[in-house]
C-alpha cells in the first residue's frame, strides 16, 4: 500500500503545481472579467494535465516494475505491486480532470464546490468503498480493496466533472464586461 500511495504521488503532487500555478492567472481574470481568458485558462490547464496524468497513467501501465522497483528489491513484493499497480492506478487517465476542476473552483472562488469534490473523492467514496468491494468481489478479497481506488476515482471525477460544467458554465454566464485597463 506503501508503494501504491507512494506512485500515486508521482502523478498528484505535479497536477496539484500546475493547478496551483494557473490559480493566479484564472483568479486575476476572473475578477477583471475576462471570460475568454479564464476559458482558455482552464483548457490549457485541463489539456496539460490530461496530458501529463495521460502520460504517467501510460508508463505506469506499460512498465510498474520500474516504479515498483524504486521502492523495493524484493522480488515476490515487485510481482505482486505491479499486478496491484495497474489496479489502483487504473483510473489515473483521469486524474488530470479531477485536479483542473477542483482547483479551477478555488480559482473562482467557489472553495465550497473545491471542498465537497475534495471529500467526496476519499472520504465519501473511498472509505465505503474498501468495505463494500471485498462484499462483491469475494474470490479475491485483497484485490477487491485495491478495486475500490479506481472506482472510487472513476465516480469522484465523474462527479466532479458534472458539477464543474455547471458550475463553471453558470460563474461565466454571471461575470460582466472585463475592467478598463484588464489586459492581463
Amino acid at each position: 500500500m506503501t508503494i501504491l500511495t507512494s506512485v500515486m504521488q508521482f502523478a498528484m503532487l505535479p497536477l496539484q503545481g500546475l493547478g496551483q500555478g494557473a490559480q493566479p492567472i484564472i483568479s486575476y481574470n476572473y475578477g477583471a472579467g475576462n471570460k475568454d481568458r479564464v476559458k482558455s485558462a482552464y483548457f490549457l490547464l485541463l489539456k496539460i494535465s490530461l496530458s501529463f496524468s495521460f502520460l504517467l497513467w501510460v508508463s505506469t501501465m506499460l512498465f510498474p516494475h520500474v516504479f515498483a522497483s524504486l521502492f523495493t528489491t524484493d522480488a515476490a513484493l515487485l510481482d505482486f505491486t505491479a499486478r496491484a499497480l495497474r489496479i489502483y492506478l487504473a483510473v489515473m487517465v483521469l486524474f488530470g480532470a479531477q485536479t483542473a476542476c477542483q482547483l479551477t473552483f478555488t480559482a473562482l472562488g467557489k472553495a465550497k464546490q473545491s471542498i465537497v469534490v475534495a471529500v467526496m473523492r476519499k472520504f465519501i467514496l473511498l472509505i465505503p468503498l474498501i468495505y463494500i468491494m471485498p462484499h462483491i468481489f469475494t474470490d479475491d478479497k485483497t484485490t477487491a480493496v485495491y478495486m475500490a481506488e479506481p472506482v472510487a476515482d472513476l465516480l469522484a471525477v465523474t462527479f466532479t466533472v458534472i458539477l464543474f460544467s455547471f458550475e463553471f458554465r453558470r460563474t461565466l454566464r454571471g461575470m460582466g464586461a472585463p475592467a478598463a485597463g484588464t489586459q492581463a
